[in-house]
């Protein structure tokens, strides 16, 4: 079913409490790999968000060496799946298989598995960082508070708590049956849809008999019907009112029957369980309530309720439709921009550079004896350049150690009390004095707010070093020479990255490129500026 890979890295991720990462990007990395759905699609992500990960063949009887939760392969009639491995209690559960049976038995497991794995470092740390604002949780726990309140206010009886319930339950299936509709798909659904038999959710739910109006379906029908009786009976209680809506449902619900029986010739489980409890409902109504309404009373709230539930439905609806036609477009344009073919061409047509000489003591970050080489060139004071410079730590930090970046500062380096100046030597200093990994910290914290005085008052005024001035003044006229003028600026060999392409394109490619690194000859015999 679709999204099951992304479902298997989700849920390994947090069974080893790793949160440091954009759910929705992660599924977008893994949607657009060349290779999806696949382990390489799968270690290439994790790499891409910086979480260590190991994939390796392990003997059978390495099981129990094994985390406690990993993705792996399992083989059933001939087909590999790549599924969630979850170890407990000498139990193994399987998440997201196509197996009926998820509970197996170590033997079991050791018949069906293909004992290759990827493992990622379980977070020790205790503190784990949601990413829920602290605004939503407060809203979703007053939300929560308040309507504890307001039914407790309430006095209930068995028939009040049962036809809530009820129609909380109608609430749920209505859920399930307009995600069908949005063709939103869940494996554990699809089973329960079709495990009788000739049952099939998907081909009812989006037939067009059951289409009742332009954009508006049966299983709008429900959602609207469950949630208006519902938010009635919380704001306004158990009232006669329900009786007259429970029988206006009655006509649909036999429309649904009539339709799946004669006109598709196929059963919805979901559509089954909604009249059930629609015809539960009416039962329970006509028992209960006369057939006396105060039509200056309740009809109104009543109707505003409704009215207002299903605006708000509507529209929210809508609004699902444009995100996930979003989603699919923007999904295909990264799988083009993506393409290895067009990248290669672009990059053969790109502009080169006459000049890849090697300034003595300038930034290097990576592997300074690697021969895959890209220079960079960024300003302090550059928007765009937070994006680069963010990319080319995330390949230092999964790739480090087969290439280096070089990284060049563009700044006025005739106005010493020039903002961009002041930063750019003071990088240099924190590199030559502390190090690559405080001075990728030092830029970082410059990009996070670009807050001059601040970054000052914490890392320190600048010495002024003549030797770091001079760096930036050869830096300046090797730009000058190459007519290299815009930031950021990145040079892969002598050949300028593509402006066409972002740089969120920038992990992946440098990746490609690495794997195939022969055939990209990178200029050797540099000559060194003399200072």
């Amino acid at each position: 079913m679709d999204n099951t890979i992304e479902k298997i890295v989700e849920n390994v991720l947090i069974q080893n409490r790793i949160r440091n990462y954009n759910k929705k990007d992660l599924e977008l990395q893994l949607q657009i790999h060349p290779n999806y759905p696949s382990f390489q699609s799968i270690t290439d992500t994790l790499d891409y968000f910086s979480i260590d990960n190991i994939a390796v063949e392990v003997p059978i009887d390495a099981l129990d060496q094994l985390p406690n939760s990993f993705i792996s392969l399992i083989k059933t009639d001939g087909i590999e799946e790549i599924v969630t491995v979850n170890k407990k209690n000498n139990f193994i559960n399987l998440k997201h298989s196509s197996l009926k049976k998820k509970k197996l038995s170590l033997n079991e497991f050791k018949e069906i598995w293909v004992p290759k794995v990827i493992a990622v470092e379980y977070n020790t740390k205790h503190s784990v960082v949601s990413n829920t604002s602290i605004i939503q949780n407060i809203l979703f726990t007053g939300l929560f508070i308040s309507l504890i309140f307001i039914l407790i206010e309430k006095s209930w009886g068995v028939n009040q708590i049962l036809f809530l319930l009820l129609s909380l339950a109608g609430v749920v299936f209505s859920f399930f049956a307009v995600r069908e509709s949005l063709g939103i798909q869940s494996q554990t659904i699809h089973q329960f849809c079709t495990s009788i038999g000739n049952t099939n959710c998907g081909d009812v739910i989006n037939n067009n008999s059951g289409i009742l109006f332009k954009n508006f379906s049966l299983a709008d029908a429900g959602m609207a019907f469950f949630g208006s009786i519902t938010l009635y009976q919380i704001f306004y209680g158990y009232s006669n009112v329900l009786l007259i809506s429970s029988l206006a449902g009655i006509p649909f619900i036999l429309y649904s029957i009539y339709s799946q029986a004669f006109i598709i010739k196929k059963w919805c489980v979901i559509c089954l369980g909604i009249a059930s409890i629609s015809l539960t409902l009416a039962g329970i109504a006509i028992l209960n309530f006369p057939f006396d309404l105060d039509f200056s009373k309740t009809i109104p709230s009543f109707i505003m309720v409704s009215s207002l539930f299903t605006l708000a439905y509507l529209y929210s609806k809508e609004k699902i439709k444009d995100n996930n036609l979003f989603k699919s477009e923007n999904l295909k344009l990264n799988q083009f921009k993506r393409d290895e073919e067009i990248y290669t061409y672009l990059m053969n047509t790109s502009e080169k550079i006459k000049e890849t000489i090697t300034i003595p003591n300038e930034i290097i970050l990576g592997n300074p004896n690697a021969t895959f080489k890209i220079t960079s060139i960024t300003n302090p004071m550059c928007g765009h350049c937070k994006k680069a410079f963010k990319a080319y730590t995330r390949v230092i930090r999964s790739m480090g150690d087969q290439l280096k970046i070089v990284i060049r500062l563009s700044v006025n380096t005739d106005d010493l009390d020039n903002k961009s100046t002041q930063i750019a030597l003071k990088l240099l200093e924190i590199y030559h004095e502390q190090g690559t990994n405080k001075f990728i910290d030092a830029y970082t914290d410059w990009f996070t707010d670009k807050a001059h005085s601040k970054w000052l008052k914490e890392h320190g005024l600048p010495k002024n070093n003549l030797n770091d001035l001079d760096i930036l003044k050869n830096q300046s006229e090797w730009a000058k020479a190459n007519q290299l003028y815009y930031t950021p600026t990145s040079i892969i060999g002598n050949t300028i990255y593509p402006q066409k392409y972002g740089y969120d394109e920038f992990f992946h490619f440098i990746s490609v490129m690495i794997e195939k690194k022969s055939n990209y000859i990178l200029e050797e015999n540099e000559q060194p500026i003399e200072i």
